[in-house]
């Protein structure tokens, strides 16, 4: 089987029977290539942070932290600080979201707020240390839970929860 390469306008073909025709102006640059895996690098680091450390606890109910948040925050901080330049270069309006969530207690209503408001506190906690990238909050109730259904305190713990992304 003999494979012919034709370059022309701006279409790649290869053929050797069927003929594949791409059109590189579309395909996407090398640089967005290696940009979107330098991001979708950080957000997995994150992401193995989150695990690590454990996800940010909340009392029942509140925006206010349970105790034992310190290193949570102090890793999602270096994570975000070690690459914070690189991305910085690559994506101008790059920022940090914090998505909120709660357990399943409470209105639909209630819950959004309340899933809102943790957002809000997480990113009021990583700019107090030193975060410079800014943050966008977003509350998303109790639709995504980890656990379901809910059988125990433990799954309502986990279900309570901010998580952290980098976003362009």
């Amino acid at each position: 089987m003999r494979l012919t390469t034709i370059v022309s306008a701006g279409l790649l073909m290869l053929s050797s029977s069927p003929v594949i025709a791409l059109d590189l102006e579309k395909l996407p640059k090398i640089g967005e290539i290696t940009n979107k895996s330098l991001l979708d690098n950080v957000n997995q680091s994150l992401a193995k942070q989150q695990i690590n450390d454990g996800q940010f606890e909340f009392k029942t109910g509140k925006a206010e932290f349970a105790p034992g948040n310190d290193k949570r925050v102090k890793g999602l901080l270096k994570v975000l600080t070690e690459h914070s330049k690189r991305l910085k270069g690559a994506f101008p309006n790059l920022h940090v979201t914090a998505e909120g969530h709660t357990d399943s207690d409470g209105s639909a209503q209630t819950n959004q707020k309340l899933s809102l408001a943790r957002a809000n506190k997480v990113c009021a906690e990583l700019k107090s240390k030193g975060m410079k990238l800014p943050c966008t909050p977003i509350g998303a109730g109790s639709g995504k839970p980890l656990a379901s259904p809910e059988k125990s305190a433990a799954d309502k713990q986990k279900n309570r929860r901010v998580l952290v992304q980098v976003a362009k």
